[in-house]
């Protein structure tokens, strides 16, 4: 029996109702896990050349770059445990990763190990390798120390002798122009007390070590010697900050492995054909120029 046009009217709306909020549902997503010690976005007004640079580079997304091993390091380490990670199993990779994670609470650690068990990337997106974490928490020399909350309120370190007055207190900060600053965390396996009984270990990099016994690491000398921020933050022409001079200021893109550009410096390839038989032998010749292993990550 057919329903009455009132009846089938009301039925429509209560299934155009239903589609917009299982719609709305389906779009819903997590809001952006903020950096605990606040957005470097503010940098952009006085420092615009350094944050575009440092946009682009993949400091900026270090915790989404590294999601796949984060999270297996996570699912890993749960089942071999059974039980969730704690604030300082998390800190093996956020140590790096995001370092301002350390001045999280507890829920956030939580937050942060469910976002990445449910490839919620977007939401990851705030947390990264920041102005904060190289300019005031490790130039600093006390990482573990919460600097004060407002941005205009902490030291910045930079390698430039005389910077221009700017709205922060700033420190000329020499060692961080040195490939020992690099070190922290660009040689990292994982530590003793972290390990489980499974079938890997967390190597992010060993790119430091590497560097340092390669030809132009610690023992070599004069020009021979390259400093990681030699190739890694080329010197261009700009401004550190915009009421300061023109001058020759240091790239924040840290190029490497994912830049085309930087691997055609890095490496030198060459094929050469011989013929044999019916058919030809070719030998493939690579030179690595980077001063240290390549590949490595």
């Amino acid at each position: 029996m057919p329903l009455p046009n009132r009846a089938m009217r009301l039925m429509m709306l209560v299934v155009v109702g239903l589609l917009a909020v299982n719609t709305a549902s389906a779009q819903e997503k997590p809001a952006t896990m903020p950096s605990p010690l606040g957005a470097v976005s503010s940098c952009k007004a006085c420092h615009p050349q350094h944050y575009q640079d440092w946009e682009q580079s993949y400091h900026s997304k270090t915790v989404v770059a590294m999601h796949a091993g984060f999270k297996k390091y996570i699912t890993t380490q749960e089942e071999a445990k059974g039980r969730p990670l704690n604030r300082n199993e998390l800190m093996a990779c956020l140590g790096c990763h995001a370092p301002a994670m350390r001045f999280a609470s507890d829920a956030d650690f939580s937050r942060v190990a469910q976002l990445v068990k449910t490839d919620q990337r977007e939401a990851l997106a705030g947390l990264s390798v920041d102005c904060i974490a190289c300019h005031s928490l490790y130039a600093s020399g006390h990482p573990e120390t919460k600097p004060p909350q407002g941005l205009d309120r902490q030291t910045y370190y930079g390698t430039i002798q005389n910077p221009a007055k700017s709205p922060h207190p700033t420190k000329h900060a020499p060692e961080m122009a040195k490939s020992e600053f690099c070190k922290g965390c660009h040689t990292y396996v994982t530590p003793a007390e972290m390990k489980v009984n499974a079938d890997w270990d967390i190597v992010c990099s060993l790119t430091y070590d590497n560097w340092a016994e390669g030809p132009v690491g610690v023992r070599a000398t004069g020009a021979n010697k390259k400093e990681c921020q030699t190739c890694h933050m080329e010197k261009q022409d700009g401004k550190a900050a915009i009421t300061g001079p023109a001058r020759k200021i240091s790239s924040h893109r840290f190029p490497g492995w994912h830049d085309p550009a930087m691997l055609k410096k890095a490496t030198e390839l060459s094929v050469a054909a011989t013929p044999k038989g019916n058919g030809a032998q070719l030998v493939v010749t690579m030179v690595n120029n980077a001063g240290h292993r390549i590949p490595d990550t």
